[in-house]
């Protein structure tokens, strides 16, 4: 099926992997682009990886990056994905 225009549950959740990301570049002193890129957090906002390995699996994504930041990006997609289905 051709993938739909986002709807605004996944526009919420890319403005939230934004988020997060620039929370983590700051905290390491970094670019934010050097945490995960643009196209890397819209394939997390397609994919909504709930496991590392799922994470892994994202395009840009690799084991330092999986270490260092999964955690972090997983635990995000669950929260949304549980307050979205109550």
């Amino acid at each position: 099926a051709p993938k739909a225009a986002p709807d605004e549950f996944d526009q919420k959740l890319l403005s939230a992997l934004y988020g997060l990301r620039k929370r983590l570049a700051a905290r390491a002193k970094i670019p934010a682009f050097l945490v995960l890129g643009d196209a890397a957090l819209r394939e997390i906002c397609a994919k909504k990886p709930v496991s590392l390995d799922e994470f892994r699996s994202i395009p840009g994504v690799n084991e330092a990056k999986t270490a260092r930041y999964g955690v972090s990006f997983v635990r995000l997609v669950q929260e949304m994905l549980d307050s979205r289905n109550g």
